[in-house]
């Protein structure tokens, strides 16, 4: 059976595998030891190589203090006292340490010798000082020649004849165990590599031999049930897999073949029942289809008209508005302001009923034509009134309205209300987008058989790459969407179609952040000609 065969090949594999990383294992725990040995041999060398130098630093300041007799001397005698016996403390203590469990009997071996030679040193020391103590006294009794001899004599026998050398063989000794140790780590390196060199060819031929011999037992059955599979991807429900083994692979092939059967009735069945459904589906989906056009179409027609609503309307609305706040603001006025202020009130009520009746009528329709009604209309009176109406609103922004235009009458060929409408929208903008204590100026004047209207403003202005875009639909520059986050990029459209329904155009130049200039151009009508003959040219 093929599954023994691969268990044998995974139980033994995995035999390598467990001894390889026993012995990887073992390798690490003497490595780490051997390093802790040559660790433990440097710190020795070195604290031995500090209380050699302590040593001799104590002992030259001892002579110095001895020989000058001098009081900064007996300072640096007292310190480098401390720090000799703070060398010898330490040494003592790494001396006295005992090893970690499981350490190598080396290293309890060498404990005896080291705590001896530890015992020497404190000695030396110990006799040192009475030996100094007493050359000392000499000294204070004025025997200065029996003390320089006394000092000589131990500088010649005690340091240099026995300190020294204790000092130098142990520091050998400790050079020594460092050697040994390093030693010793080389040759487990060495065994550990040899040993992991063999283990890996031994695994590696293992598992060449057995992967030979398992891939020639499931070549064959995997061939034929991989050719199985792609004939049945193909389509080829009728083909059967034929395996004489007994193994796994002749059991696969066999429900493999079962599958199939049952795929091939299951198959036909399905063909016959999708190509019904597929007609039904292609039915109804032509009549959704069309259903979600409408309804688009529908939605579109919606959210413009509530826009549309929703612009036009707010201007018209923020004017009557205020005509009435200032109206009646303040002290009673007289009759004919009340008049004057209800008339102007009216005439926005008008084009208020206006505005309603062309977006009902738009959205009857689902069209974006206006209804004009054409006649000869004084422009100059048109630009005075629509001024008044930019300071009512302009009061609520701090903002100031002037007005440059000549007394004279100036007639065009319009729709008033339209042309009402237009001002409304560029004033409705400028205060909108003007700062706070800014200037709203607009100009009327003639040039040949044209009349100009421009709007001026020093508001947030308009980016140049936006310039030639802001006339389109719901467009909004981005200064303008960072500044007011409610409008609908209705109006400049709108004006621009009303402008051209009267043969005219509307221009803009802007500087960002200084402001922007909308001019307005129409063509002129001589006061003389009759509305009556105008309307009937229509």
């Amino acid at each position: 059976m093929f599954r023994f065969r691969l268990s044998v090949v995974i139980v033994i594999s995995f035999a390598f595998v467990l001894f390889l990383g026993m012995a990887l294992y073992w390798g690490s725990i003497q490595g780490a030891r051997y390093l802790q040995r040559s660790q433990a041999a440097y710190e020795a060398f070195d604290q031995y190589e500090r209380l050699s130098q302590e040593a001799n630093r104590h002992f030259k300041q001892r002579m110095d203090r001895l020989i000058t007799d001098s009081s900064t001397a007996a300072v640096g005698v007292e310190s480098s006292k401390n720090r000799l016996y703070e060398a010898m403390q330490a040494l003592r203590n790494s001396a006295v340490k005992t090893p970690v469990a499981g350490s190598h009997a080396d290293d309890w071996s060498d404990k005896p010798a080291e705590l001896e030679r530890v015992a020497h040193f404190t000695a030396f020391l110990d006799a040192s000082e009475y030996r100094f103590g007493e050359i000392e006294r000499l000294r204070q009794q004025g025997d200065h020649k029996m003390a320089v001899q006394a000092l000589s004599k131990f500088s010649e026998e005690e340091i240099d004849g026995k300190f020294q050398p204790l000092i130098d063989a142990a520091i050998d000794a400790e050079r020594e165990k460092a050697g040994k140790a390093k030693q010793e780590l080389e040759d487990l390196v060495t065994q550990s590599r040899w040993t992991a060199i063999l283990a890996s060819l031994t695994a590696a031929m293992f598992s060449l031999t057995s992967g030979v011999f398992l891939l020639r037992g499931f070549r064959k059955p995997i061939e034929a049930l991989m050719k199985g599979t792609e004939e049945i991807a193909s389509g080829h429900l009728d083909y059967r897999i034929a395996l004489d083994t007994r193994d796994e692979f002749a059991y696969l092939a066999s429900h493999f073949n079962q599958m199939a059967q049952e795929l091939e009735v299951q198959h036909d069945k399905l063909r016959q029942g999708r190509a019904v459904l597929e007609k039904r589906v292609a039915e109804r989906t032509f009549e959704l289809n069309g259903l979600n056009e409408e309804l688009k179409r529908m939605d579109n027609a919606r959210r413009e008209f509530l826009a549309d609503i929703s612009h036009e309307l707010r201007t018209p609305i923020t004017v009557i508005r205020g005509e009435a706040e200032v109206t009646l603001r303040g002290q009673d006025r007289d009759v004919d302001e009340y008049k004057d202020a209800l008339q102007r009130i009216v005439e926005l009520s008008m084009q208020l009923g206006k505005y309603v009746n062309d977006l009902m009528f738009m959205a009857r329709s689902e069209t974006a034509h206006f209804q004009f009604n054409w006649s000869g209309v004084n422009l100059t009176d048109i630009v005075t009134n629509a001024v008044e109406d930019f300071q009512v609103m302009a009061e609520e922004c701090a903002i100031s309205v002037s007005l440059d235009a000549p007394d004279a009458s100036i007639w065009v060929r319009g729709d008033k209300q339209r042309l009402r409408q237009v001002l409304f929208i560029l004033g409705d903008n400028a205060c909108r987008y003007s700062t706070p204590g800014g200037h709203i100026s607009v100009a009327l004047w003639v040039v040949g058989n044209e009349v100009n209207i421009s709007l001026s403003d020093q508001g947030i202005g308009i980016p140049a790459q936006d310039l030639e875009r802001i006339f389109e639909r719901h467009f909004r520059s981005d200064n303008a969407l960072y500044t007011r986050d409610d409008g609908s990029g209705l109006g400049l459209p709108m004006a621009k179609s009303i402008v051209e329904a009267h043969g005219g155009r509307i221009t803009v130049t802007s500087t960002e952040n200084s402001g922007s200039t909308f001019t307005v151009t129409l063509p002129l009508i001589s006061p003389e000609q009759d509305n009556n003959q105008i309307n009937e040219k229509n």
